[in-house]
């Protein structure tokens, strides 16, 4: 039989307890695509596109409460793509993600994608993440 003392003592411990939304929510990156409210387009490099660089750049993005990109780094990509790629995602906005009505610090992955070839598409740079 559990005692007021007991139940003064549980609800001290859970109110230590930080709350599970206090760590970013992990999102699949089509959901961060349907917030995305303000987009910046890379801009593709002059030495890449002269030296026929393209392909994926994997990003792995922290979204703020407010919608912000708050963390910011690439995971696989041509080297020469992952910075102009990593300065636009920067300025991107979103909707807050809400859980339970309130918003939530998001992680997501984003795709970048530098092609070259117009209507006709070549193949991507070996150095490309991979397609999935």
């Amino acid at each position: 039989m559990r005692s007021l003392a007991d139940d003064a003592a549980l609800a001290s411990t859970l109110a230590n307890v930080p709350p599970s939304a206090s760590r970013p929510v992990i999102i699949h990156e089509d959901v961060a695509v349907g917030m995305l409210i303000y987009k910046v387009n890379p801009e593709y490099p002059a030495k890449a596109k002269k030296d026929r660089i393209s392909g994926i750049v994997i990003l792995k993005a922290t979204i703020s409460k407010a919608g912000e990109i708050s963390d910011l780094h690439a995971e696989c990509g041509p080297e020469i793509l992952q910075e102009p790629s990593l300065k636009a995602v920067r300025e991107w906005k979103y909707r807050p993600y809400l859980l339970r009505g309130e918003p939530v610090e998001v992680q997501t992955t984003i795709r970048v994608t530098f092609a070259l070839g117009g209507k006709k598409k070549l193949p991507f740079s070996k150095d490309s993440c991979p397609v999935e």
